[in-house]
């Protein structure tokens, strides 16, 4: 549904996701990935938590950041392969119309994990965003988010069950894995940002291969105050 901002004069579009929705399922991905890394230690960078922030990549040219901040979410993606790389806009453009509470968490989260050389200067460089509280907006289509980095998100945006089976075909979780992931889960809704520890048993069911994959795995729970 398309809105005018009569403040700022901007069109601005209604997307239909949830907020709570798309919390979760920032959690399961991260969740998955830091089991999974353990196997595939080479795609450790795909994804990431830094405090309130979940970062997503592909290593096919997209990334993404979602800050998830005293009830707001803002969301912002970079697609190198998207026509508008050329047109190398403001991430401000992105924001047209946003609160002030937007634009504050934008600028000193989200777009800070988006820096990028552009003629010769570092700042943020994006091709969408979209960000809310109850309502998410955003100055794109949900096509065009879509098509400029939001692709990002196709599992993040699935309800649980359906989550949970696409995670376990993507990394080829076996039945322990999927067991662990959705215990961990469940704990780590229960826990919130507080700390807490596997039990020895959690980790075995993990299936560290290697040293490299230990590693990896153990940043990633850490990320998500999960240690082991």
């Amino acid at each position: 549904m398309e809105q005018m901002d009569r403040d700022h004069g901007v069109q601005t579009h209604n997307i239909p996701w949830k907020l709570a929705e798309l919390k979760d399922g920032c959690i399961l991905a991260g969740l998955a990935h830091a089991i999974m890394v353990a196997k595939y230690p080479f795609l450790a960078n795909e994804h990431s938590w830094d405090g309130a922030n979940y970062n997503v990549q592909d290593s096919e040219g997209q990334r993404g950041t979602i800050t998830f901040f005293n009830g707001i979410v803002v969301a912002a993606f970079r697609n190198d392969n998207s026509e508008r790389i050329a047109r190398k806009e403001q991430a401000e453009q992105f924001f047209q119309g946003a609160p002030s509470e937007v634009l504050q968490v934008a600028n000193q989260e989200t777009l800070q994990f988006l820096l990028d050389e552009v003629d010769g200067t570092i700042r943020p460089f994006i091709t969408a965003a979209f960000w809310g509280e109850g309502q998410l907006t955003s100055n794109d289509t949900v096509q065009d988010m879509l098509q400029n980095g939001a692709s990002l998100l196709q599992r993040q945006l699935l309800p649980f069950e359906d989550a949970l089976e696409e995670w376990k075909e993507f990394y080829e979780m076996n039945a322990e894995q999927v067991l662990l992931l959705r215990n961990l889960f469940d704990k780590k809704k229960e826990k919130g940002d507080a700390t807490f520890w596997l039990s020895p048993e959690e980790i075995s069911l993990i299936g560290i291969e290697n040293k490299e994959g230990a590693i990896e795995s153990r940043t990633s729970f850490e990320e998500m105050n999960i240690r082991w």
